[in-house]
């Protein structure tokens, strides 16, 4: 790994900060401001999911024409600010509501220039393939850091201190991409209704819906896992350290399973199929747990959550590097992920406030999804990457 990879790799990783942030934030809301629940919270996550689903698509598409450097920078720096002015809110749904949206579309600039630029680093599938698994840990740190150190900002100071630091983090990381960025300069190969054509095809569509499955299951966990310690703790505002500490370890353990899955000889199709029904496993068992059983279950849910993700937002749509469609591939399937986590922010307040199972429904729920997510794989792969060969293609890029 070089430079510029980990130039790339630490900006996506603190671009986090404006995204799972609010995740530690909304319980110290909910106790702060009695008018305020969990169906408003559900509303203004899912305003932001739906600004970022709606961004992604658009910004894969528009950011094949321009340097993804700046564009990665133009994002931080956008959504620093945003997290910013949140703390002045003052608790108010419209303002968060209206904020949250625009921190969605300004977050959606980044991820698929990130792709881009890293698929165009290697020469060929096989270092291409193993950068793009390495990268994927970029944003489960990202999330780590942001948990933890949310999580004690709130704590210490106060809720507002989860948007204020975290806007220091996302400014200050843009600014800094912007002066260590490489001077190479990326142009456009194709028209665009060429590039439009070579991004919506059966495999990119059908990772798309599977995205949009795992997601509800991966930001399930990372918006109100938090709120479900919070509570079956009997948590203080000033305790938030400690659930901060619990989820911390959340995509710690993402890491961990993200390493040893690169590990394993199989294809990437094989190991996320099979990371998949075992992460199904660990959900059904979820609410027959309890002290550090429980623990466990979520972490290991977790480690074999995040290989599968890794494979669906970057390994797969790098495999297209030649046909000059990383970003825009990349976009449609991440775009297509966060319409699950539209979904997911007012399925789990429904399933927990209006059914009699309340938790032990949320985790059903995403055992069906696992499972569901591994078909979605499976069929694609059988589909189309068994028999084709551009997932392999040694064919070096054209440098743009």
């Amino acid at each position: 790994m070089n430079k510029q990879f980990w130039n790339l790799w630490t900006s996506y990783a603190f671009s986090y900060f404006g995204k799972v942030n609010l995740g530690i934030i909304i319980p110290a809301l909910l106790v702060v401001y009695k008018d305020l629940n969990m169906y408003d919270m559900g509303i203004i996550t899912t305003g932001f999911m739906l600004t970022y689903a709606i961004g992604q698509i658009i910004h894969g598409q528009v950011s094949e024409r321009f340097n993804p450097y700046i564009y990665i920078c133009v994002g931080l720096i956008l959504s620093g600010i945003a997290n910013f002015t949140m703390g002045f809110t003052a608790g108010s749904f419209v303002a968060l509501a209206i904020l949250e949206g625009f921190d969605g579309f300004f977050q959606s600039f980044s991820w698929s220039s990130v792709v881009r630029a890293n698929a165009h680093l290697w020469d060929n599938a096989e270092k291409r393939e193993k950068s793009a698994t390495i990268m994927g840990c970029s944003y489960q740190f990202g999330s780590a850091i942001t948990l933890l150190i949310t999580a004690f900002s709130v704590g210490t100071w106060g809720w507002e201190y989860g948007f204020w630091v975290s806007s220091m983090f996302l400014i200050g990381r843009g600014v800094l991409l912007y002066f260590t960025k490489p001077k190479t300069e990326f142009k456009p190969k194709q028209c665009v209704k060429s590039q439009v054509k070579k991004t919506f095809t059966m495999p990119v569509i059908m990772s798309g819906f599977g995205l949009m499955i795992l997601n509800m299951v991966r930001y399930g966990v990372l918006t109100w896992i938090p709120l479900y310690f919070f509570v079956a703790g009997n948590f203080t505002i000033g305790e938030m350290g400690k659930v901060g500490l619990k989820v911390f370890l959340v995509p710690i353990a993402g890491i961990l399973g993200t390493l040893i899955y690169l590990k394993f000889p199989w294809k990437k199709d094989y190991t996320s199929i099979v990371f998949l029904c075992l992460m199904g496993v660990t959900w059904f068992l979820f609410p027959y747990s309890d002290g550090i059983t429980t623990t466990i279950l979520l972490l290991a849910g977790s480690f074999f959550l995040y290989g599968p993700h890794v494979f669906l937002v970057t390994t797969l749509p790098s495999r297209f590097v030649n046909d000059h469609v990383v970003a825009s591939s990349t976009g449609f399937i991440d775009g297509m992920g966060y319409i699950g986590t539209v979904a997911i922010g007012l399925i789990v307040p429904y399933l927990v406030l209006e059914t009699k199972g309340a938790w032990s429904n949320v985790f059903l729920f995403w055992t069906i999804l696992s499972f569901l997510a591994a078909g979605i794989l499976a069929i694609t792969y059988l589909k189309h990457f068994k028999n084709n060969n551009n997932s392999s293609n040694e064919k070096k890029p054209n440098k743009s």
